[in-house]
């Protein structure tokens, strides 16, 4: 479907409440690219990591932001943010199947867990920022796949 308008115009949008099998904390809207590279890095990074590290799956994802006609960082006079054209997930934290709950603002230093599924992010997302990046990303995950003149990805 087709979500805002005009430079909001979002089109190919999906409505994820679940995805491979795992709830998201809130409804998000964002373009088939980003649910496919979602989809991936949940099946492929976030569970196995997630086995190994605390011997539980993720049953839940919090996610902090998807589509959402808005300038990068809400900051006025700013370009136009990869969430306003459904091109952007930001995921704040996990909760696994044994109660274990870990937030990126909380944990993100002590836990490869968290470190992990971040690092694997870079390639199938063309951004990924998190704690460490700057201030608007010291407590979320972003993922947004956001075409470059280099056609390389951007992760700090």
């Amino acid at each position: 479907g087709i979500l805002g308008k005009g430079a909001c115009t979002a089109r190919n949008m999906w409505k994820i409440n679940t995805i491979e099998g795992v709830r998201l904390s809130q409804t998000a809207y964002v373009n088939c690219a980003v649910a496919n590279g979602f989809r991936t890095w949940i099946a492929e990074t976030v569970q196995p990591a997630a086995r190994a590290s605390h011997g539980a799956s993720v049953s839940d994802i919090t996610v902090a932001a998807s589509y959402a006609c808005r300038p990068r960082n809400g900051r006025r006079g700013a370009k136009l943010s990869e969430h306003g054209l459904g091109n952007a997930i930001d995921v704040s934290g996990f909760t696994l199947s044994n109660g274990t709950a870990l937030s990126v603002e909380r944990n993100y230093y002590g836990s490869s867990f968290l470190k992990r599924v971040r690092s694997a992010a870079c390639g199938l997302f063309k951004t990924v920022l998190g704690p460490g990046s700057d201030s608007s990303h010291r407590d979320h995950f972003h993922f947004d796949l956001a075409n470059r003149r280099s056609g390389q990805s951007y992760c700090r």
